[in-house]
């Protein structure tokens, strides 16, 4: 693999242009489209939208000076086009809308062998620094897994910040090994594949399939960052959280436990779950995972930021794994591990079923509601 498709694991070195904080929004978004341009590998006949989705989006709300302002933070492997669902309702809600482009991400997945989590934080603090340079007043920090813990570290440190929207936060990763990610480097005269936690075809054009042992090892350190800051210093900066209780990738319990040290009055928690749970703190809100008609058993990772209607990951979206709720599938939150047992019983003839990740959140509407009435509550303070 990594002879047949070297370009794609090897880091291409790029210079994000987000240190200089005089460049306006616009310009970010065109040069971070020409990075894409020249690094990308995959750019077919749908290269221009291959580019767009990958890339940075400002959305404009209907008036013409908004005073609130959503930036959107995707998280590991992904690109901002995970996001888009979420703008485009934020936006709807008359907020200026901006996602940024994480370093190392949107390109190859050679890009992550040496990326810094310090330059996700800088990246951030661009994103920021254009909207309160552009006039707005009060933002919001709308984060997705690695995402909602950048905005953690930045809203610590910033008072400007009206609210943070935490979806599936990656405050710890489900493995024991995490913290071992960084040994690699002792093994580097064993060749390039060393680098590598895994390494697979790149078949979707928004997330990288493959990662490096170094990409796992800036999320540990960011939340060994993270476990430095104690929710009390976010008693300014009320917290919108949505989790599935059964993700396998980021540990559940971690984020509830972080959740129920928050003290702000209008921080609050959706909880996705196929159990019956049960909880005293009147702040958090349980939903229903399980969706018999359409063979859905919970909510894994990806599932919570997307709408089912996305072009992409949808139910009738055009990525090859997409959930288009085919009656012998079961749709849920299954790891690799998971898929490879389940579907080896089904090649055995011992299940009739297929078992893949659920790629969208039918229950979007009721989602993206709790956040509008979030916005409006944090504004009113």
């Amino acid at each position: 693999m990594l002879r047949k498709h070297l370009k794609f694991f090897q880091d291409p070195h790029i210079d994000y242009p987000i240190y200089d904080f005089n460049l306006n929004f616009s310009a970010y978004i065109k040069q971070s489209e020409e990075i894409i341009r020249k690094t990308r590998q995959d750019l077919g006949q749908d290269h221009e939208s291959i580019i767009k989705n990958n890339a940075p989006f400002e959305l404009q709300p209907h008036h013409s000076k908004p005073q609130s302002a959503a930036l959107l933070i995707h998280g590991l492997l992904d690109s901002p086009f995970i996001m888009r669902d979420i703008g485009n309702y934020l936006q709807s809600q008359g907020l200026l809308v901006r996602s940024i482009m994480l370093p190392g991400h949107s390109t190859v997945p050679g890009a992550l062998l040496n990326t810094d989590y310090t330059e996700w934080l800088q990246a951030v603090q661009y994103g920021v620094g254009t909207l309160k340079r552009d006039g707005v007043e009060k933002i919001f920090l709308v984060g997705f897994s690695t995402g909602a813990d950048l905005s953690i570290c930045h809203a610590v440190n910033d008072p400007a910040i009206a609210g943070i929207i935490m979806i599936a936060p990656a405050l710890k990763i489900n493995s024991p090994f995490a913290f071992m990610s960084n040994w690699y480097r002792a093994f580097n005269w064993a060749g390039d594949r060393t680098k590598w936690f895994f390494i697979s075809e790149e078949f979707d054009s928004v997330k990288y399939q493959s990662v490096t042992f170094n990409a796992i090892y800036q999320v540990y350190r960011l939340g060994l960052l993270l476990q430095k800051i104690s929710p009390e210093k976010l008693a300014h900066c009320p917290l919108l959280m949505a989790l599935s209780y059964e993700d396998k990738i980021v540990c559940s319990k971690m984020n509830m436990e972080y959740f129920q040290k928050t003290t702000h009055p209008l921080t609050r928690i959706l909880v996705y779950s196929n159990k019956s749970l049960k909880f005293s703190d009147k702040r958090i809100i349980l939903r229903n995972s399980v969706y018999p008609d359409m063979n859905i058993l919970n909510f894994c990772h990806i599932t919570l930021p997307v709408s089912p209607d996305n072009p992409h990951y949808g139910k009738d979206g055009d990525y090859i794994l997409a959930s288009h709720l085919e009656k012998n599938v079961r749709y849920g939150a299954f790891d690799k591990l998971d898929m490879c047992f389940y579907n080896t019983l089904r090649k055995m003839h011992l299940s009739p079923y297929r078992y893949e990740r659920l790629t969208f959140n039918p229950d979007f509407e009721f989602m993206k509601n709790q956040m509008g009435d979030f916005i409006l509550k944090a504004l009113d303070l």
